[in-house]
C-alpha cells in the first residue's frame, strides 16, 4: 500500500517492476503464496492435517535461513513465518484442515473493521498514507480531490478485505457442516485464498496507483506556478 501511494503522488509511471516491488518482488511472491499452495496440495493427497502443515512450516524457517545467511532484511520473511506459525496452531489446535485459514479470517476481518470505522469518523486510513508520503499527516483534508480520493482508496481496500470475508467464510462454514470424507469445500477455501490473496491484492495496489498517479498529473496541470513557468518557457525569446 505503501509503495503504491508513495509512487503515484510522486507521478511515476506505472511500470511492471514498481508494482513487482510493491508487492515484494518475485522472493515475497513466493514466501506469500507457496506455503498456501503446500497445505492445499499435501493437504488434498494425504488428508491428513500434521502431514500437511510440515511442509509450510518447514518452508517458512528455510526463507528465514536464507535471508540471515545472505545478511538481508528478515523482516518479510519473519512476519511470513510468524503467519504460517499461527495458521499451522490453529490446525493442530482445530484438528482439521480448515483451521489452517482461520487466522486469516481474524486478518481481513480486523483490517475491514479498521478501515470501516475510519471511514466512519471522517478520517479515512488511506488519508493518512497520502499524508504520511506528502510530510503533511492532515493536510489532505483542506483539499476536496484528496479527500475524495482517500475515501475512495479507503472503500476500495475495504471492498478487498469484505469480500475475501464473503467468499471465503461461507465455504469455511460449509466445510465444517460437510460429512466426515467430505473435503471439496476445504479445497475450495484453499483455491479461494490463493486466488483472492496475492493476485487481488495486485490489482487493487495498481488502481491505486493508478488514480494517485493520475491525480498527481492533475495537480500539476492545476497547479498556477506551474502553468506560469510554462507559459514564460514557451514565450518568444
Amino acid at each position: 500500500m505503501g509503495r503504491a501511494v508513495s509512487a503515484g503522488l510522486g507521478g511515476e509511471a506505472l511500470s511492471r517492476r514498481g508494482v513487482l516491488e510493491a508487492i515484494g518482488g518475485w522472493r515475497g511472491i513466493l514466501e506469500t503464496l507457496v506455503p498456501g499452495m503446500l497445505f492445499l496440495v499435501v493437504f488434498a493427497f494425504t488428508r491428513d492435517e500434521k502431514a500437511s502443515v510440515i511442509a509450510p512450516a518447514a518452508l517458512a524457517v528455510i526463507a528465514v535461513a536464507v535471508r540471515l545467511f545472505r545478511r538481508e532484511s528478515a523482516m518479510s520473511a519473519f512476519s511470513g513465518a510468524i503467519g504460517v506459525a499461527i495458521a499451522v496452531a490453529a490446525t493442530l489446535i482445530t484438528g482439521k484442515g480448515s483451521g489452517y485459514y482461520i487466522p486469516g479470517f481474524w486478518t481481513n476481518g480486523a483490517w475491514s473493521a479498521g478501515l470501516l470505522l475510519s471511514i466512519i469518523v471522517g478520517w479515512p486510513l488511506l488519508g493518512f498514507a497520502l499524508g504520511a508520503f506528502r510530510q503533511d499527516l492532515t493536510g489532505w483534508r483542506g483539499d476536496r480531490q484528496l479527500r475524495r480520493i482517500a475515501f475512495g482508496l479507503t472503500f476500495l481496500w475495504l471492498g478487498l478485505f469484505v469480500a475475501r470475508l464473503a467468499v471465503q467464510l461461507p465455504l469455511f462454514f460449509a466445510s465444517e457442516a460437510a460429512p466426515p470424507g467430505d473435503n471439496s469445500a476445504i479445497d475450495a477455501l484453499g483455491i479461494a485464498r490463493l486466488v483472492m490473496g496475492l493476485p487481488l491484492f495486485a490489482l487493487v495496489i495498481i488502481f491505486t496507483w493508478m488514480v494517485l498517479n493520475r491525480a498527481s498529473q492533475s495537480s500539476d496541470d492545476s497547479d498556477p506556478e506551474a502553468a506560469e513557468d510554462a507559459g514564460e518557457d514557451s514565450s518568444p525569446a
